[in-house]
């Protein structure tokens, strides 16, 4: 290698530690631009929010220090993705544009789907700042302080969302539900998915009276009214967080089990399940690495769906009262503590309840562009 390739490379690498940057130079100017712009956003972050972050290293609140590390995992991420992505594309030969793998045909058919491309930039807007609520909210969420002199004021430079009948911010307020609420639908997301994904692969793979008995569960779990069961069941025990996404998880796997079912009956006809089984390889290894990856385009799909669909329940059981209880903030409970004042403080629903309707609204539409680029139909035609 010449010296002046070394040197050009030597640049970019550089040039890389502001990410983006080195993408730019290379001519990748989409990812480079995604890259600046989202380190710019943690960069802008620290700098106007440093109070808050140095405070967090000695705050006795274990949501506070996971922020600030957080932020800071975040940046470095970012960086050493962005030294790697470019070194890996100073190695790759010029006349190598990638093949075309299914994985790339889809990524590329969701790429062209602008809805959902901005749904996917949206959701991860919304989980950055959720992840980092402790540092950009500018009030304590749950502290009162005076509140005949600062209850139910309207949205100003000071107060972006107004305050509550308790004199509360709601901006800040709305940072930490965004973290409950978020928080509590992935996490039942990937509870429900988890579970569905293994139980209908082990009644598709073996079938029989294991498929039959299986199923059977899954048809009379699902003949459950699931609002209802949730409501008996957070009813009967006492309603927090970790509960809320137990319950939420456990009573939203049927419809995952019956998709993967359906792609493993298809599945394990296949040449390749056939050689597997034929070169003695066990059952456990078949389902668990060769069946499940393969079944899993449905899957995307129909979490991105319950995503939405969860944070819906979990903002209708708060909205009842017997959700996530107050002073902690959720996008329901904040829902409910404005429908008394909507005539006189219509702002204390508002933006909880525009927040909750954006965030669904993102899942769908990103279920909607990952369905389309997802098709094995369209893969196929493209592939081939």
């Amino acid at each position: 290698m010449r010296s002046s390739d070394r040197a050009s490379q030597a640049l970019l690498l550089a040039g890389s530690l502001l990410p983006g940057l080195g993408h730019l130079m290379l001519g990748r100017r989409r990812r480079g631009l995604h890259l600046l712009l989202f380190a710019v956003g943690l960069a802008l972050v620290l700098w106007l929010r440093w109070d808050p972050f140095v405070e967090a290293f000695s705050s006795p609140k274990f949501a506070s220090w996971l922020s600030a590390r957080f932020l800071i995992t975040a940046l470095l991420a970012v960086v050493l993705f962005s030294l790697y992505d470019v070194r890996r594309s100073l190695g790759t030969p010029s006349g190598d544009s990638g093949g075309r793998s299914p994985y790339q045909v889809a990524r590329r058919r969701f790429a062209a789907n602008q809805l959902a491309v901005i749904a996917l930039y949206v959701i991860v807007i919304m989980y950055m700042i959720a992840a980092l609520a402790p540092i950009l909210a500018p009030f304590d969420p749950i502290a009162i302080e005076n509140p005949t002199e600062t209850r139910f004021l309207a949205p100003s430079w000071q107060h972006i969302f107004g305050t509550d009948g308790f004199g509360r911010d709601l901006f800040s307020r709305a940072l930490y539900g965004a973290s409950v609420s978020l928080s509590i639908g992935l996490l039942a997301v990937l509870i429900a998915v988890t579970i569905g994904t293994v139980y209908g692969a082990v009644a598709g793979y073996f079938g029989g009276m294991i498929d039959s008995v299986l199923m059977r569960i899954v048809d009379v779990v699902f003949a459950f009214p699931t609002f209802f069961l949730m409501l008996m069941l957070v009813g009967i025990f006492e309603a927090n967080i970790v509960f809320l996404i137990l319950i939420l998880g456990l009573t939203s796997w049927t419809g995952t089990a019956r998709f993967i079912r359906g792609e493993v009956l298809s599945l394990k006809e296949r040449e390749f399940v056939e050689g597997l089984r034929s070169i003695g390889l066990p059952n456990s290894l078949i389902i668990f690495r060769h069946i499940i990856p393969n079944a899993m385009a449905p899957v995307l799909v129909s979490a991105a769906l319950m995503v939405g669909g969860i944070i819906t329940a979990e903002a209708g059981l708060s909205f009842l009262g017997i959700g996530i209880r107050p002073p902690t903030p959720s996008w329901g409970n904040m829902i409910t503590q404005g429908q008394d004042a909507l005539l006189f403080a219509w702002w204390v629903a508002f933006f909880p309840g525009m927040l909750l309707v954006i965030t669904v609204l993102c899942f769908n539409l990103l279920a909607d562009g990952l369905r389309d680029a997802l098709d094995p139909k369209t893969l196929m035609r493209k592939y081939v």
